[in-house]
């Protein structure tokens, strides 16, 4: 994008679908109380911005920017209705959302608007950090919004404005004494309305599929009469708990439910990062502990049910825990209480078996199908289950395990790179400075010979470098690349993706526990290596090693490989391409031959991931 490049102004909704730098105009409907200080220099404000929609009750919809300064002098002292112009703010997914971020390193100016007891009178905005003028377009807009602000006395409905204050509230009452929803672990028999409790329970069924959140059933063998009443001997017709449809407009069949039939179960929605956690760590039959959830009535059908909200003030904290039952009393109660129920009700639990019994004669023949064996084929082991088949390796670790993972075919096809110039000439940017977590296996490596892995760098010298050639001024950095694919693989009918993964340097040593050196004339450390990387590609480099030694350089079918797939973090950046002619004098760059590049090819490295074995 040239330096010099400003975005057009552009509404909330087109910044919310399509994220990138742009000028926005809209009412402040929500402002984060406090100031954010961090350990060093930066501060932050956060609030809401809406330009639609502004009597709709709730604030949920709108654009939550978060503004860093090193001065917070030089924050936007925004308030609840005023009219706020933000020039090239950057907007970008995140967590499963969309946020505006104002970085401390960028100037990011701003205007106030902010209405005036005297309706004849119209005062001038209030700049930062820098003196400026808006515009005609973004002064006709910004008034405009102020006109429609003025009839509007909250942007929240009143049931939520006349709720108790939130736990955070200074309390002047006795020590013991709690508040309405303060948080406190609680039984399900226990629960009620508008509350904040931690609960342990055990998860009957989860449904992690949405990409915002995810629901899950827990249940912790204690009744409640405001409950959903399940029975295993229908189908749920209302549809709580069940796969499929009522009126059979999907294909699939619906299946029992399978937990404890009464009202001992409670739906619960976890939004992010809460579900990104659970769709990687849950499963189940798990016991977990879930912090600060919020225990409301459905407005359908007036049953309990229940949702873990995205942390405020830290939102990147998990609030789901897997709870092993030999470490915590909560969970060896709740296992004494499952034992006993099952036990007083033997009945209610139909095995699985009975749900193939009413399926479509499709479903069952298809089942008939892939069970029975070719002829003249032995069935030596049951089935690989696909979740043991794209379990992620153990040993190896990535960091920010509640990022929810990405396919590789999501992040090179991602509409995130897609932008539209100010003469409505769409283009993608060549590469954009973002970071991924994604499940993946190698399927090469590159160089082959794993001695080549680690490569001779001068290293900075005093004497201009005369010394070069002897190796007392060398000094040796891991520089090697990997060949990936994701897990699981993409839907039948839609082409696989592979991707260059580069790994090289303090990227390296993270991920391998090991310096580099000359592994030619090192080769203990050079069988430490293989052994570290043979927990992220398995027999790969074994079976490359004895194909170039029968002859074959790069052999394209190995045969069967027994790699682990494994969670890695991947970080997107971009390179001068290779279609660049050399600098011409007085020119800082140097041009590019082909007309349909902009002068930058796009790379992906591996960062924060290590094998922990």
């Amino acid at each position: 994008m040239p330096v010099n490049f400003i975005p057009r102004l552009v509404d909330i909704s087109k910044a919310l679908a399509s994220p990138g730098n742009v000028n926005i105009v809209g009412v402040v409907v929500d402002v984060m109380p406090g100031v954010w200080k961090s350990r060093g220099s930066s501060t932050c404000i956060t609030f809401t911005i809406k330009d639609t929609n502004l009597e709709n009750g709730h604030t949920w919809d709108g654009l939550k920017v978060k503004y860093f300064r090193d001065n917070e002098d030089s924050l936007p002292p925004v308030k609840v209705h005023d009219v706020i112009l933000l020039r090239n703010l950057w907007v970008r997914s995140l967590q499963g959302g969309t946020l505006g971020v104002a970085a401390q390193d960028r100037c990011i100016p701003w205007a106030i608007f902010r209405s005036d007891p005297n309706p004849m009178a119209r005062s001038s905005p209030i700049c930062g950090p820098q003196p400026f003028e808006p515009d005609a377009v973004e002064r006709k807009k910004a008034l405009s919004l102020l006109d429609k602000v003025a009839s509007i006395h909250d942007f929240r409905k009143a049931s939520v404005e006349a709720r108790p204050p939130p736990s955070y509230v200074v309390q002047t009452s006795a020590p013991n004494s709690r508040s309405y929803n303060r948080k406190k672990f609680s039984l399900i028999k226990d629960i009620e309305e508008q509350t904040f409790v931690d609960l342990v329970g055990e998860v009957i069924k989860i449904y992690p599929n949405d990409s915002e959140k995810a629901l899950l059933y827990l249940t912790d063998y204690t009744s409640n009469k405001d409950l959903h009443d399940y029975s295993p001997d229908n189908d749920g017709g209302n549809g709580d708990g069940c796969e499929g449809d009522t009126f059979n407009y999907q294909r699939r069949f619906r299946k029992k439910w399978t937990g404890p039939a009464g009202q001992l179960s409670l739906p619960v929605t976890l939004w992010e990062p809460h579900a990104a956690y659970a769709r990687q760590n849950v499963g189940e039959g798990d016991i977990v502990l879930l912090y600060n959830v919020h225990i409301k009535k459905n407005r359908i059908n007036g049953r309990l049910e229940a949702t873990v909200h995205t942390n405020r003030t830290n939102p990147l904290a998990a609030n789901v825990v897997v709870v092993q039952p030999h470490k915590d009393v909560r969970a060896q109660q709740l296992i004494d209480r499952k034992t006993a129920y099952w036990e007083s009700h033997p009945r209610k639990r139909k095995p699985v078996e009975e749900d193939n019994q009413k399926a479509p004669k499709k479903v069952k023949a298809k089942t008939r199908k892939h069970d029975a064996p070719a002829e003249g084929q032995q069935l030596l082991a049951p089935p690989v289950t696909n979740r043991g088949r794209y379990e992620a390796n153990p040993h190896v670790r990535a960091g920010n395990p509640s990022v929810p993972t990405r396919s590789l075919e999501a992040i090179v096809a991602s509409e995130e790179h897609t932008n539209r110039s100010p003469d409505n000439i769409e283009y993608r940017f060549p590469f954009q400075n973002f970071c991924y977590r994604s499940k993946v296996r190698v399927v090469d490596f590159f160089p082959h010979n794993l001695e080549d892995f680690s490569v001779p760098v001068p290293r900075a010298s005093s004497n201009g470098g005369s010394d070069r050639e002897n190796n007392d001024f060398m000094t040796w950095e891991w520089r090697f690349c990997l060949l990936i694919e994701s897990v699981p693989p993409p839907p039948a009918g839609q082409a696989k993706q592979q991707m260059r993964l580069f790994v090289s340097r303090s990227e390296a040593v993270y991920l391998c526990g090991i310096d580099a050196v000359d592994l030619r004339k090192n080769p203990v450390d050079l069988e430490n290596l293989r052994e570290k990387l043979f927990h992220i590609w398995g027999n790969l480099e074994e079976l490359k090693r004895a194909a170039r030694e029968k002859g074959t350089e790069a052999p394209r079918n190995l045969g069967a490989l027994s790699q682990q797939p494994f969670n890695c973090c991947i970080q997107e950046y971009g390179v001068m391409c290779r279609h660049r002619i050399g600098t011409v004098d007085g020119d800082d760059v140097p041009a590019c031959t082909h007309e349909d590049c902009l002068g930058w090819e796009r790379r992906f490295a591996m960062f924060m991931t290590t094998i922990d074995a």
